[in-house]
């Protein structure tokens, strides 16, 4: 009996490297087919092997998830006091304020903790779920956010935490965004993932009407006080570091007031999106605001706004004397900007084909998320196939979806047959060929067929906290 149970163990820890290796295969194997390259009947039956193996697993996955859901729905949403990890609140250990030597020593200890990284996957509401921080991932992003997870709705909603935070071992290094106002709250919403983040963060930067409505994100930037309230709060009472995001404010004296305030109150990382709450996703970023308050502070400064292209993250770090740089919208229609890699059409073919598979496994809240993460990555393809567009729209179960999928690459291939140059060039630059979902709404003002060049500064996403 001990050596069928020593048989066993090696048989599950032998498991996880097989599964890696036919992820690998699988991948490969789906980027050559997406670029066009020629298959062998050996390799076409492996690659029917694989994905009709994935698609059992993920199918299995996925009924236990939903089974586990409905479980939740059916018990009702317990009173929050019911669930070991969201206890009734700490007192302070003490009160909470910080020299600017002590914060910086402690909020570097922590950023060396998770590898110093220069890139940052931004959260974004409805977009940053597993399926594509794993892909940002899988293409070199080596930190990233959870999508912005209201507090109120963690605490009291075993189904709402469900659907929106999913363990993961390989989904390291991560912070959690929380938005609230109100500190006891939001720091019974972090007991319940402290232990699978490596640091959660206040969402003062979401300037969205719903935001406005809900009291949370930029609409805090209007109460400093109030902020740096909850900041000292969840500094004192939680074993986990804390985060801030903000939006620079209309004057330099408030955002640097605030940003020392909050470097005191025990922020161990502070972003700074380079834009204020009323110009939203609007104009070229303030690089020089977003260096002063780098200037001023002793902990990590993250830089946000402005990146288009992978070469941009350097010229924002040259800018701003940052430590980081973060980006939104450009990684939805390119996921490999982490990588370096610039944004083609094939490029984008082969990574909706990734991030379908990934989709399949790890299955996002709604449908609708996996619909609008297509569109942009394969807005260019959707443009011209406008059948296709409609028949993606139209879409109910993730067959559908993969069947059109197919149906696009199929006739993609053939695009890329017929025009190998233009297929294969930057869609992310003055002079491109097409024009990207990025681009999408700045007046083209040159460019090859479609267009291309743009006139108007960079943009992030509206919906990126």
């Amino acid at each position: 009996m001990v050596g069928d149970e020593g048989g066993g163990e090696r048989d599950g820890a032998m498991e996880a490297p097989r599964a890696a290796a036919r992820e690998a295969r699988l991948c490969e194997l789906v980027e050559k087919s997406a670029r066009g390259e020629p298959l062998s009947k050996s390799a076409i039956k492996k690659l029917r092997k694989l994905e009709w193996r994935a698609s059992s697993e993920a199918r299995e996955r996925v009924k236990d998830v939903r089974k586990e859901r409905r479980e939740l729905r059916k018990q009702g949403d317990a009173p929050a006091a019911a669930a070991p990890a969201c206890a009734p609140t700490r007192a302070l250990r003490a009160p909470f304020s910080l020299t600017p030597a002590d914060a910086g020593a402690r909020a570097y200890a922590f950023w060396r903790r998770i590898g110093e990284p220069k890139a940052v996957l931004a959260p974004m509401v409805n977009h940053s779920e597993l399926a594509f921080r794993l892909l940002a991932r899988r293409h070199g992003a080596p930190l990233v956010y959870t999508q912005m997870l209201n507090a109120t709705s963690f605490v009291s909603s075993a189904a709402y935490r469900a659907d929106n935070f999913e363990r993961l071992a390989a989904d390291r290094p991560l912070i959690a965004q929380f938005a609230g106002d109100n500190g006891a709250t939001i720091e019974r919403a972090a007991r319940h993932v402290v232990g699978a983040v490596d640091a959660i963060d206040l969402n003062c930067g979401c300037p969205q009407a719903i935001a406005k409505r809900g009291h949370y994100g930029a609409y805090l930037l209007d109460e400093p006080d109030l902020i740096v309230s909850i900041v000292q709060h969840l500094s004192g009472t939680l074993d986990v570091p804390v985060c801030v995001k903000i939006r620079v404010l209309p004057s330099a004296a408030a955002t640097l007031s605030l940003a020392l305030r909050l470097q005191e109150a025990g922020c161990v990382l502070l972003t700074v999106h380079g834009r204020t709450r009323e110009r939203k996703s609007r104009g070229e970023a303030d690089w020089a605001a977003i260096a002063a308050v780098k200037a001023a502070l002793a902990i990590p400064v993250i830089a946000n706004g402005g990146v288009e292209r992978a070469e941009d993250f350097a010229a924002c770090l040259a800018a701003t004397g940052a430590d980081a740089v973060m980006t939104s919208e450009a990684a939805l229609e390119n996921p490999a900007i982490f990588a370096g890699a610039p944004c083609t059409r094939a490029r984008q073919l082969a990574l909706a084909a990734e991030y379908v598979a990934l989709a399949d496994e790890h299955r996002p809240p709604s449908f609708a998320i996996v619909k609008s993460h297509l569109f942009k990555l394969l807005y260019i393809s959707l443009a011209e196939h406008t059948d296709l567009r409609a028949a993606l729209g139209a879409a109910k179960s993730h067959e559908q979806l993969r069947a059109v999928y197919n149906e696009l690459a199929a006739r993609e291939r053939a695009v890329g047959d017929a025009a190998p140059d233009a297929f294969a060039a930057r869609c992310d630059c003055d002079g491109a060929p097409f024009v990207s979902w990025y681009r999408r709404h700045r007046g083209v003002v040159s460019g090859g067929d479609g267009g291309g060049a743009v006139a108007g500064g960079a943009v992030d996403a509206d919906y990126a906290p």
